[in-house]
């Protein structure tokens, strides 16, 4: 029945609500869906990790992880498809077929999901006023955007919303708690960082839910055995690039080359988005440490 409402789940809805005001907009619009994009929360999240506060970075990054394997879950259960071109009006059906996702289910839309996880938990541990405005205006403007575009239904947006929404009321709630998950001892970690997320991804098919589960059991279990948990360090421009560029570069080049190596499967995405994870939160900063420019200014800052 939900499904059917032909106010949630029907391309005359898009219509109706598209705004025509040139091709101007057109171009704002794909800018903001591209900061709902994986490669951005891929960018952002480690530089906030390795290069201003490993505990927002943390609680942010295990947030938008944990609402991208829910999303993704919810994606396989309900198989929901998205607009069809075909009944989209011209200048909707041409944005569509630029940027509708090939095979992927619409409900619940993941960028308006990621958004209010992402976007509002930053905003909660920041606390200040100015930078929660900003976040509710992007949250807005990049949940609008995947309708502009014609890639998700009014139904899709809303449910990511909602969705979103109850998580990250859930995180707020944990926050309290995130001392104590980061003395959990090796052997429960195992378990329920590594085993119980590898056995979700084996038991369900889709391979982007496998991706999210293995970015988020390597990231946790890193950062359990990192013995450097010290949270904040002096910014200083230079430094700070120098960490993100080279700990980018070796991201990616984790990313693509276990691809050229692994075939693509559950098992095989998941080992390699787990090495990924445990890049951000144990690998890089480990390396960093090794090097005596790098490791100077981490030392400084914590003291």
């Amino acid at each position: 029945m939900f499904f059917t409402n032909q106010l949630l789940f029907s391309e005359q809805t898009l219509n109706q609500i598209h705004l025509y005001a040139g091709r101007w907009l057109d171009f704002v619009m794909v800018a903001f869906t591209q900061l709902g994009n994986e490669m951005f929360y891929i960018l952002v999240i480690p530089f906030l990790f390795w290069c201003v506060n490993k505990r927002i970075a943390t609680i942010v990054g295990i947030a938008f992880l944990l609402s991208a394997t829910i999303n993704d879950i919810a994606k396989f259960l309900f198989i929901n498809p998205r607009p069809d071109a075909a009944n989209l009006a011209p200048q909707i059906a041409q944005l569509n077929r630029m940027y509708c996702p090939v095979g992927s289910p619409g409900f619940p839309s993941g960028h308006a999901q990621s958004a209010v996880v992402f976007w509002g938990t930053l905003a909660y541990v920041l606390k200040h006023r100015v930078f929660t405005l900003f976040s509710l205006f992007l949250i807005i403007a990049i949940s609008y955007s995947r309708l502009y575009l014609g890639v998700h239904f009014l139904g899709d947006v809303s449910g990511g919303i909602i969705l979103g929404t109850v998580i990250f009321l859930c995180v707020v709630a944990l926050i309290a708690h995130y001392d104590r998950l980061w003395n959990t001892r090796v052997i429960p970690a195992v378990i329920f960082f590594v085993i119980l997320p590898f056995i979700i991804a084996i038991a369900l098919t889709g391979n982007e839910i496998a991706k999210s589960l293995g970015v988020l059991s390597g990231f946790a279990i890193g950062f359990i055995i990192n013995k450097d948990k010290s949270e904040a360090t002096t910014f200083s421009i230079v430094p700070a690039l120098v960490q993100f560029v080279l700990g980018i570069t070796i991201l990616l080049g984790i990313k693509e080359g276990l691809k050229i190596l692994f075939p693509s499967s559950n098992v095989f995405n998941f080992i390699r988005y787990w090495f990924i994870g445990l890049w951000v939160s144990y690998g890089a900063p480990a390396l960093f440490m090794q090097i005596p420019y790098l490791s100077k200014n981490r030392n400084n800052s914590a003291g």
